[in-house]
C-alpha cells in the first residue's frame, strides 16, 4: 500500500492522508510529500477545488532539510525573489527541487493558489524606515544640477512609453508627469534609505524585515534623495542604482497605474545600464516598438535646448 491507503487508492484517499498527516506531529519526507502533490497535480482537472481547499488547511515548508505542514494563512508563495531573501525561509511554500511533467512549478503555485496561499509580493506592505533622512529635511547636500540624474535620455524613454496607444494618455498629461520630475530637487544623502517590509500572518502576528535603497521621492515636497556615491564600483553596483532608480521612478509617476509599474522600471533600468546615452536610448525605444510624437519631441526641446 502506498502511504498506508489502500493499493490503488483514488482523489478521497489522499485527501484523507493529508488530514491525518495534518494532524499529527510528525514531520512529512520529502519523498511522502513529492509523491503526494505529483498525484495531486497528475488528477488535477478532477479535483473540486472548494472540497479540496476545506479539507487542505496546512501546507508545506522546509525547514532544516524536512518538511513541516504550516498553517496555509502563515505561508507564502515567493513570488518576488528580493522579498524572499528578507524573510525566514520557512514562511514559503515547498516546492520540488525539479519539476516534473505532471507537476511543473507554475502548476504547483496555481494549486496552491486556489488553496488560499497568498503571494508574498502582495501581502506585504511597505513603510519608509525611520532613519538620518526624516521627511521635510533638507538632510544632505543639495546638487547644483539634476541634469545627470534626471536625464534626456531618461525624460525620453519615460514619453514614448507614456505615449504607447494603447494606454490612451494624452500628450497633456504626459508632460505634466515628467515634469514632475524635471521640477525635483535632487539631495544627496550619506545613509542610505531604510525600508520596512511587513507581513501579517494569522493571529494578528506581524512579522517585519529591512531593507535600504539608495533613492527615495517625495513628491509633496518636489525631491529627490539619492546616495551619495563614488562613482559605481562595478556591474553588481551598476545594476543596483539602476533597480533602485527605475523602481523609484516608474512607482511614483504611476501610483494610480500600478499594472504598469513592472514594465515602465524595467525599460528604464535597460536604459540606466546604457549610460541614457541617446543613440542607445533610440535603439532601445525602437526595439521594444515605442517612439516619441512630434509632440513630445517639442516638449524635449523646451526642456534640453542643448540637444
Amino acid at each position: 500500500m502506498a502511504f498506508h491507503v489502500k493499493h490503488q487508492p483514488d482523489i478521497e484517499d489522499y485527501v484523507k492522508l493529508w488530514g491525518r498527516w495534518e494532524n499529527s506531529d510528525s514531520q512529512v519526507s520529502l519523498e511522502d510529500c513529492l509523491a503526494f502533490w505529483q498525484f495531486i497535480g497528475m488528477h488535477w482537472n478532477l479535483f473540486d477545488e472548494k472540497l479540496l481547499s476545506k479539507h487542505v488547511q496546512k501546507l508545506p515548508v522546509l525547514i532544516g532539510g524536512s518538511v513541516s505542514l504550516i498553517c496555509k494563512q502563515d505561508i507564502f508563495i515567493p513570488d518576488d525573489l528580493l522579498l524572499e531573501d528578507l524573510f525566514d525561509k520557512s514562511l514559503f511554500v515547498w516546492y520540488p527541487t525539479k519539476s516534473t511533467p505532471s507537476l511543473s512549478r507554475s502548476k504547483h503555485t496555481q494549486i496552491y493558489t486556489s488553496l488560499g496561499v497568498r503571494n508574498i509580493s502582495e501581502a506585504v506592505k511597505k513603510h519608509e524606515a525611520s532613519n538620518s533622512i526624516s521627511t521635510g529635511s533638507d538632510d544632505g547636500a543639495k546638487l547644483e544640477s539634476s541634469a545627470n540624474v534626471i536625464t534626456e535620455g531618461l525624460i525620453r524613454i519615460i514619453l514614448a512609453f507614456l505615449a504607447n496607444p494603447c494606454l490612451d494618455i494624452s500628450a497633456e498629461e504626459r508632460h505634466k508627469m515628467v515634469e514632475s520630475l524635471l521640477d525635483l530637487t535632487i539631495i544627496e544623502a550619506d545613509e542610505p534609505m531604510n525600508m520596512e517590509y511587513r507581513l501579517e500572518l494569522s493571529g494578528g502576528r506581524l512579522l517585519e524585515a529591512k531593507a535600504t535603497h539608495m533613492f527615495r521621492w517625495e513628491k509633496n515636497e518636489a525631491r529627490l534623495f539619492m546616495l551619495r556615491t563614488d562613482g559605481l564600483q562595478g556591474m553588481v553596483e551598476s545594476i543596483k542604482y539602476a533597480t533602485y532608480l527605475s523602481d523609484t521612478i516608474s512607482q511614483g509617476l504611476l501610483h494610480e497605474r500600478a499594472d504598469l509599474v513592472e514594465s515602465l522600471a524595467e525599460l528604464i533600468k535597460f536604459g540606466c545600464l546604457l549610460n541614457f546615452e541617446l543613440a542607445a536610448v533610440e535603439f532601445l525605444l525602437k526595439n521594444k516598438n515605442l517612439q516619441v510624437f512630434a509632440e513630445d519631441e517639442e516638449f524635449l526641446m523646451l526642456h534640453f535646448s542643448t540637444k
